[in-house]
């Protein structure tokens, strides 16, 4: 996540910081009226620490969206089970209610959204290669759009739960998204 070559435990805590003071006032105040001022007020840092890390806000938040991504694939990595990963993305929201609220409510900003969700897409295609093949589904141009798809899904089903305050339990959803996303996947096999 760092501009920095080699961070100390103490730069991993200052990024760590901005990216929680960074969500908390995308939520209070919107992502464009956020400036580094605020950012850098509300965790009691200088500019230049800031710039150490970060070129500018834009680049703090593709970084966030990214850091949020590739933790979320490592918990998925050490998950065992049949389809594990969507039952720890839901969990994984749920700890991380503030940031997701944060990037689904900015989502609006162009170049950053379709960034996040290329990076999303581009995560899930390895992951979807081996249920494809498990579903004999062999055609290898299918899991890049499948991703995309899925992603969209993801994303809007998340996003309504985070938004209506959770009303299911992170299982619950995991089980709601599979169902749907399987019978997608059932389809494809089918031959029109």
């Amino acid at each position: 996540m760092a501009r920095l070559a080699n961070l100390t435990d103490r730069g991993y805590e200052t990024q760590r910081l901005l990216r929680d003071v960074f969500f908390s006032l995308i939520i209070e105040k919107g992502y464009e009226r956020v400036s580094i001022k605020d950012i850098t007020a509300r965790a009691n840092i200088d500019r230049t620490t800031f710039y150490l890390h970060f070129k500018d806000k834009d680049d703090l938040f593709e970084k966030c969206q990214r850091f949020i991504v590739d933790e979320l694939m490592e918990l998925r990595e050490r998950s065992a089970g049949p389809y594990p990963g969507i039952t720890i993305t839901f969990e994984h929201m749920a700890h991380n209610a503030e940031a997701y609220r944060a990037i689904w409510r900015s989502g609006s900003f162009g170049a950053s959204a379709n960034a996040f969700h290329e990076y999303i897409a581009q995560s899930m295609v390895p992951v979807l290669e081996p249920i494809l093949r498990e579903n004999g589904i062999a055609d290898s141009s299918l899991p890049a759009p499948l991703a995309h798809y899925l992603t969209g899904a993801l994303q809007g089903l998340s996003r309504w739960w985070l938004e209506a305050g959770m009303p299911k339990s992170p299982e619950a959803m995991a089980r709601l998204f599979l169902a749907l996303a399987k019978n997608g996947i059932v389809s494809l096999s089918i031959k029109a």
